[in-house]
C-alpha cells in the first residue's frame, strides 16, 4: 500500500515558520486511512482531525506491506507508551506528531530520510546557534573590556585574587587616590573585571 506524508498547516508560528502538523496516509482513494498523533492522542480516520482550511501538502514516501490491522495495533501501542507534548522528543518529555511520523515510517519500512526536518529540530538548531553566538559575544566582550582597561592604565587585575576587593595601592602605585576611588565604585566595568580576574 502507498504511504504518503500529509503536511497540514496550522494556525500559529514558531518564529518565522508556520506550524505544520504531520500525518501519515496509508492506501489510496476510499481505502486509504489517515494515522496521526495530536494533543487528543491517536487519531485514525478517513481524514485529518487538524485541517484548519489551509492547503494540505502531500509527499509520497513509498509503499508498505503492513496491513491496516497491523498499523492500527502499532499506532495504538504508540499512543499508550507516549504522552503527547508539542515540543516533541527533542525538546520535551513526550512525543509530537512529527516524532510519531518518523517512528511510524520506520515501522512501515519506508525511507524516513525523505521526511522534511522536524520543526523541533529546526528550533533546537536555531537555539543552539543563538547560544553559541551569545557565548562568543560574552568572550569577545570580556576580552575587549580587559584590553580597554589595560590600555587606559586601569588594569591591575593580575594583583587581585578572584572574589576579593581591589587592594589598597601603595605610594608607588600609578593610580591616584581619585582613580582608586572611581575604579572601586559599583558598576565600573574595569573594577568588575579586576574582581573576576
Amino acid at each position: 500500500m502507498e504511504v504518503v506524508l500529509e503536511k497540514i498547516p496550522q494556525d500559529g508560528q514558531i518564529g518565522p515558520m508556520q506550524v505544520v502538523h504531520w500525518a501519515i496516509r496509508v492506501g489510496s482513494g476510499e481505502d486509504s486511512t489517515c494515522y496521526e498523533f495530536e494533543s487528543e492522542g491517536i487519531q485514525i480516520g478517513s481524514h485529518t482531525t487538524c485541517d484548519h482550511g489551509f492547503k494540505i501538502k502531500r509527499q509520497r514516501l513509498g509503499t508498505t506491506r503492513r496491513s491496516h490491522e497491523q498499523i492500527r495495533q502499532w499506532v495504538s501501542e504508540f499512543g499508550s507508551r507516549h504522552p503527547y507534548h508539542v515540543a516533541g522528543a527533542d525538546l520535551g518529555a513526550g512525543r509530537n506528531c512529527q516524532d510519531f511520523v518518523v517512528e511510524l515510517c520506520a515501522y512501515l519500512g519506508v525511507d524516513s530520510s525523505k521526511l522534511p526536518w522536524r520543526q523541533a529540530r529546526v528550533v533546537e538548531a536555531a537555539a543552539g546557534g543563538a547560544a553559541v553566538a551569545v557565548g562568543v559575544v560574552a568572550v569577545v566582550g570580556s576580552a575587549l573590556l580587559r584590553y580597554l582597561c589595560r590600555e587606559t592604565g586601569r588594569d591591575d587585575s593580575a594583583e587581585i585574587p578572584v572574589g576579593h576587593a581591589r587592594p589598597v595601592m601603595g605610594s608607588g602605585s600609578p593610580w591616584s587616590q581619585k582613580q582608586r576611588q572611581k575604579a572601586s565604585e559599583p558598576g565600573d566595568p574595569c573594577d568588575a573585571m579586576a574582581r573576576v580576574g
